[in-house]
């Protein structure tokens, strides 16, 4: 969205939107992250503001691209919610202000998706495996008791990784970050995917890869040795340099 600005605008679709553009705009790839991606998926999770992943080398230009926009440099120091380290969920590389209290973070690719494919300015074609729009129809409409669902298609499009992918980067950090303070923030979106987004049009258990479906089928149905079988992902991970020990 060529020469967007930051005017007070409400956090809604058409604000990511437009700060999607901006970024597309400013040659910088991204993907659409956060509790903003859950209430797209159909969450009903609570958003206050939103995320992209980038990958490394554009975090600079994607954070000069906010400012330049309009949006406010965070001043809040450690009392900003998005810098307090004692927070369950990792803290982003860097975030500016939509207002005190609404964010617009940013992730290094290599803090949430080091296991993901590159990805760049190019929009995803319905059969891509792991990004699709936003507006896709595969996602959800919203619904009472449910999130937001999809984009609306006349807005600029906005990319977001695939449920399934989704999935397995949220198993893969949950793995990272066993006996952490972080480990329940990322079991408690596999318990909001399981409810909410399995067996949606957006994602079957089938559409994991396949060293990720025991655990996530142990998970589901409650299975006594679902921490076991973590355990049994997590070295796989590792021996396929997937994940570093730690």
């Amino acid at each position: 969205m060529p020469g967007f600005k930051f005017d007070n605008q409400r956090l809604d679709n058409k604000l990511v939107a437009a700060v999607a553009g901006a970024l597309d705009e400013a040659n910088v790839p991204n993907l659409l992250w956060g509790n903003y991606l859950l209430a797209v998926f159909g969450v009903p999770a609570i958003v206050d503001g939103f995320a992209f992943v980038v990958p490394d080398n554009v975090l600079s230009t994607a954070y000069s691209t906010l400012l330049s926009t309009g949006f406010r440099q965070c001043t809040q120091g450690l009392n900003c919610t998005k810098s307090d380290p004692s927070l369950p969920s990792p803290p982003p590389a860097v975030h500016v202000h939509i207002d005190d209290n609404l964010t617009i973070s940013l992730y290094q690719k290599s803090q949430v998706l080091w296991m993901f494919p590159d990805f760049g300015l190019e929009f995803p074609d319905p059969q891509n495996p792991n990004i699709m729009l936003a507006s896709d129809s595969r996602l959800p409409s919203a619904s009472l008791g449910r999130g937001q669902g999809a984009f609306p298609s006349h807005l600029h499009p906005v990319r977001i990784p695939t449920a399934p992918r989704y999935t397995e980067a949220i198993i893969t950090l949950l793995c990272r970050d066993l006996a952490s303070r972080h480990e329940m923030y990322w079991m408690s979106l596999l318990t909001y995917i399981i409810e909410y987004v399995d067996g949606t049009e957006a994602m079957k258990e089938e559409d994991l890869a396949v060293c990720y479906r025991s655990f996530f089928r142990a998970l589901k149905i409650g299975d006594s040795q679902v921490f076991s079988i973590l355990d049994g992902l997590r070295n796989d991970l590792i021996n396929r340099k997937l994940l570093h020990a730690h």
